[in-house]
């Protein structure tokens, strides 16, 4: 592994840990992305009582949301702070039913096809390019062909993005990288149809909203895209 690669990954788990160890961070807590919680509702009307898993889930704000929707939810995250805040916000708001697992998403500890739609609301543009085609493997061995892939990354416009040319940085305590369309669509279209690839700009915006549908088998032609 290269000295830059360490240094991201050693970034990021300390950054997280004391992300969540505090409670101080840049994010909400327990109020959901309204971008992704319209898509749940969409696609409860698709999936009923669709096996969902929540990949970085974090304090738990989306597994949270889709569990109160009807969803049967599977939450991991690779920080145990993370999972034992998500634990306590899901009994501070009596939502039963969400299993919370420590795994990275790297290496997802579930059988193939164990999932209806898959949601990483923030987890894909802190893991480092090299390991995008490993990202990609094990989410198409957990996700059910024909399931839904909903996905938010951060674009150009993200503010920590706005004054670089490089796509990726170790700032702020932590690696992040922004990607265009191109970069979503050269990563995912040969294995998924793109329902809506959206991004929000102003200035909190800066990010991505992919909703995405597994194909029945690699390489069925076809692709719905929409973008803003």
């Amino acid at each position: 592994m290269r000295s830059m690669d360490r240094t991201a990954l050693s970034a990021n788990r300390r950054y997280f840990m004391l992300a969540y160890q505090s409670g101080v961070h840049g994010w909400p807590v327990d109020i959901p992305d309204p971008r992704l919680t319209a898509c749940l509702e969409r696609l409860i009307g698709e999936y009923p009582g669709g096996r969902l898993l929540d990949m970085g889930c974090g304090e738990g704000r989306h597994a949270l949301a889709a569990a109160a929707m009807g969803f049967r939810v599977t939450a991991v995250d690779y920080e145990p702070l993370a999972l034992r805040r998500a634990r306590g916000f899901a009994q501070d708001h009596r939502v039963s039913g969400i299993v919370f697992r420590r795994a990275s998403v790297l290496q997802l500890p579930f059988a193939r096809a164990s999932f209806d739609i898959a949601l990483d609301a923030g987890c894909l543009h802190h893991q480092l390019k090299r390991d995008w085609p490993a990202y990609r493997s094990i989410l198409l061995k957990v996700l059910a062909p024909g399931g839904a892939y909903l996905l938010s990354v951060f674009s150009p416009r993200f503010r920590f993005f706005r004054e670089t040319n490089r796509p990726w940085h170790i700032a702020h305590g932590a690696y992040r990288r922004c990607f265009t369309a191109d970069d979503i669509r050269k990563l995912f279209d040969a294995d998924f149809q793109f329902i809506a690839l959206t991004e929000k700009g102003g200035r909190d915006g800066g990010f991505w909203y992919a909703l995405m549908k597994r194909r029945p088998r690699a390489g069925n032609s076809g692709s719905c895209l929409k973008a803003s």
